[in-house]
């Protein structure tokens, strides 16, 4: 729920700059919950990103990984 939506709002935010390293971060609410996430992109290369992140939310906590490939 919030965390998700947390995560989501944190990748999209860095994905459209054109650095090598960036952080972003997101906040999401849901059902009354809300949580914040933060993470770290970095561009491996001019066609790959590499991203890890965390999000809190009360006593929950979750965190991801993820890669992006482009041609």
């Amino acid at each position: 729920g919030a965390m998700s939506s947390a995560m989501l709002n944190m990748s999209a935010s860095v994905a459209g700059i054109a650095s090598q390293n960036r952080i972003g971060a997101g906040v999401g609410f849901q059902n009354g919950e809300s949580a914040l996430s933060v993470g770290y992109q970095r561009a491996i290369s001019p066609r790959a990103t590499l991203t890890v992140g965390g999000a809190l939310s009360g006593d929950d906590s979750s965190i991801g990984v993820g890669a992006g490939f482009g041609w």
